[in-house]
């Protein structure tokens, strides 16, 4: 494991914290005195399972990951193929 810096932790929790914070008040549009204290957003996740949220899931997009490993596969058969002819 990488030995981050203070400001860095800091610096991606405020960030998930500020999405989870937009989710829920533009997307789920929840009024100021029903949110959440701030900092119970940086802890596990909202699930919300709007299009926005799920947006490469809805429009079935593959992860990056995904892509990989299809494609490193495509090539094994490709040179399977091409080594029998």
């Amino acid at each position: 494991m990488k030995n981050r810096s203070k400001a860095y932790i800091r610096h991606q929790r405020e960030r998930i914290i500020r999405k989870k914070w937009t989710i829920l008040k533009d997307v789920m549009l929840r009024e100021s005195e029903y949110m959440p204290v701030r900092g119970s957003l940086s802890k596990g996740k909202i699930h919300c399972s709007c299009r926005m949220c799920r947006y490469e899931q809805f429009h079935s997009i593959p992860k990056a990951k995904h892509k990989a490993k299809l494609k490193a596969m495509e090539q094994e058969i490709d040179d399977y193929v091409y080594f029998l002819f």
